[in-house]
């Protein structure tokens, strides 16, 4: 932002070129003035007095408010003109300067329509004026002034015309300056989506696979003296989770990659895949009960996803915190919903529950394609997670 003291400096130099600009007018006009008292002189011409200099000044300090009232201007040096022109007949041309500076000043601030109208009145009132006051049309004479008059007029408008494209290229350059600022905050605002939705697949992959490694270690660790084949069994279901999450852990970050080569990405979960978290938690000691009444309809692949997602966090969560020997998942497809619901017999736990970040996450993929989700204690005893999810939330 300018300082007072910037500021102050440029209206000095505005100041500055503008008592330039009269010096130079006035100078011109002196000239001409003194010019005109050395022209021979026709028969009809009349040197300048008393009234050439009143007509002269009155035209010159009507410009000072040209950019106020152009036409108004303009009809006051207009008259002057006429009269120094028609009327008077004087010798000298120095009433052509504020002449052709109101014309000028009427293309300038104005329009093409106006500066048309204007250039065709004063061709027909010059006509007039040479016919009324003069000794009869004289067409040269006629031509000569019509041609300064729309010389005058033509520079207006080509200024004016060169002006409104400038500001026209500066509004496109502003304009574009605007868009690209919002392409940049939507892109910033795509890219945080992308990060939170990454987040939230590795923290349900990585918060199932880590669980049933823990409950197999567990196993294994009990059954080492006494049961060989149910550690190695354990064993074996460990490593074939950690193998299954580090594909899917791959997959989920292969959009980060600026590279992604020839590396594969797992296919996204489906709810046919239901069926291998309720596996992995009947090995954990969970029986898991699964209830399903879709109509065949093709699901949009999001919503699938977030089905999967949805039950293998609510499976998870009731394997590690819930003291819980069996659970239900319900999947309905009810209009133009598709509602799950899963509900486990644990003990509920007394006060209030806060949500940690495998509930929000699962509320936030849940949000995201505009379903709703619920959670909370079960009239008779557990735990019940509710999801809601609408059709006209996805696309295909």
């Amino acid at each position: 932002m300018a300082t007072p003291r910037v500021l102050a400096v440029r209206r000095m130099a505005i100041d500055w070129r503008a008592l330039g600009a009269a010096a130079v007018f006035v100078a011109v006009v002196a000239v001409l003035v003194v010019e005109g008292r050395g022209e021979p002189r026709g028969s009809d011409a009349n040197s300048q007095d008393a009234g050439a200099f009143a007509l002269l000044a009155v035209a010159s300090a009507a410009l000072l408010f040209r950019r106020r009232w152009p036409l108004g201007v303009m009809l006051v040096v207009v008259a002057a003109a006429y009269a120094w022109w028609h009327g008077i007949h004087y010798d000298s041309r120095a009433i052509n300067i504020p002449y052709l500076v109101a014309l000028y000043s009427v293309a300038v601030i104005g329009n093409s329509r106006r500066t048309v109208l204007v250039g065709a009145v004063l061709a027909v009132s010059s006509a007039a004026a040479l016919v009324l006051l003069g000794d009869g049309l004289d067409v040269l004479r006629w031509l000569t002034g019509l041609g300064w008059t729309v010389a005058a007029l033509l520079f207006g408008e080509t200024v004016r015309a060169r002006s409104e494209l400038a500001e026209a290229s500066e509004e496109r350059a502003r304009r574009a300056e605007v868009e690209a600022e919002h392409r940049i905050a939507e892109e910033r605002f795509r890219i945080a989506e992308e990060r939170l939705r990454i987040a939230r697949d590795l923290h349900d992959v990585l918060a199932h696979t880590v669980s049933v490694m823990s409950v197999q270690a567990e196993v294994a660790t009990d059954s080492l003296d006494r049961d060989r084949a149910a550690a190695r069994d354990a064993l074996g279901t460990i490593r074939h989770a950690a193998r299954d999450a580090m594909g899917e852990v791959r997959a989920t970050v292969s959009v980060l990659r600026s590279d992604p080569g020839p590396a594969r990405v797992a296919p996204v979960p489906r709810i046919d895949q239901v069926g291998e978290v309720v596996v992995a938690a009947r090995e954990q000691g969970l029986e898991v009960d699964v209830h399903t009444a879709l109509s065949g309809r093709a699901l949009p692949e999001v919503m699938e996803l977030t089905v999967y997602r949805v039950i293998q966090e609510a499976i998870t969560n009731v394997v590690r915190h819930a003291d819980a020997s069996s659970a239900s998942v319900a999947i309905r497809e009810e209009g133009e919903r598709v509602n799950v619901e899963i509900r486990d017999d644990g003990t509920a736990r007394n006060g209030p529950v806060t949500a940690g970040f495998g509930l929000r996450g699962m509320a936030e993929r849940v949000e995201s394609i505009g379903g709703e989700l619920w959670h909370g204690h079960a009239r008779d005893g557990g735990w019940v997670v509710r999801a809601s999810l609408p059709f006209s939330g996805v696309t295909r």
